[in-house]
């Protein structure tokens, strides 16, 4: 199994018109995850925010 691995990766340097779309793919997948998880943390950190604000304006025995 590693040796067929090895072997892709060496058929893929040596060609690198077949890895560079590949690279591409590769970032476009990673950004689109970072740009979602990014998005994912903004909602989180509003909304702890939004609770702070509540339990500060209520006092904690809401």
């Amino acid at each position: 199994m590693e040796d067929d691995v090895v072997g892709i990766v060496q058929y893929l340097l040596e060609h690198p018109l077949f890895l560079a779309p590949i690279l591409l793919l590769a970032a476009t997948v990673v950004f689109a995850v970072l740009k979602r998880l990014l998005k994912v943390a903004a909602v989180v950190a509003i909304a702890g925010g939004l609770y702070l604000a509540l339990v500060q304006y209520f006092g904690p025995g809401l």
